[in-house]
């Protein structure tokens, strides 16, 4: 397991006011997405979920904490915004938790 700093819910509630969902860098190629903290820090990664009907596939969103990788959940969210939020709320669970 990935160790990490203890933090209190309100130093947790301000790292993700301070968070905003940009490109990976290497969007082109895994079309993700990361939660970055003010610091630049990756908080959580949101990616495509496949395995639709659609044209292209894709049937939605997933995320996983970036510090612990991806993991096998198989919830997944209609928007990567939705995603994001749904990370940022495992993410304050996992730094606030001891």
């Amino acid at each position: 397991m990935t160790s990490r700093k203890r933090l209190t819910v309100k130093q947790a509630q301000a790292v993700i006011d301070g968070a905003t969902l940009v490109k990976a860098p290497d969007w082109r190629e895994s079309n993700d997405w990361h939660v970055i903290a003010a610091d630049g820090t990756v908080l959580v990664v949101v990616s495509p979920s496949y395995g639709g009907v659609g044209r292209t596939g894709r049937n939605g969103w997933k995320q996983h904490l970036a510090a612990l990788g991806p993991g096998g959940s198989r919830e997944k969210w209609k928007t990567r915004e939705d995603a994001a939020v749904q990370g940022l709320a495992a993410w304050k669970r996992w730094v606030t938790s001891a």
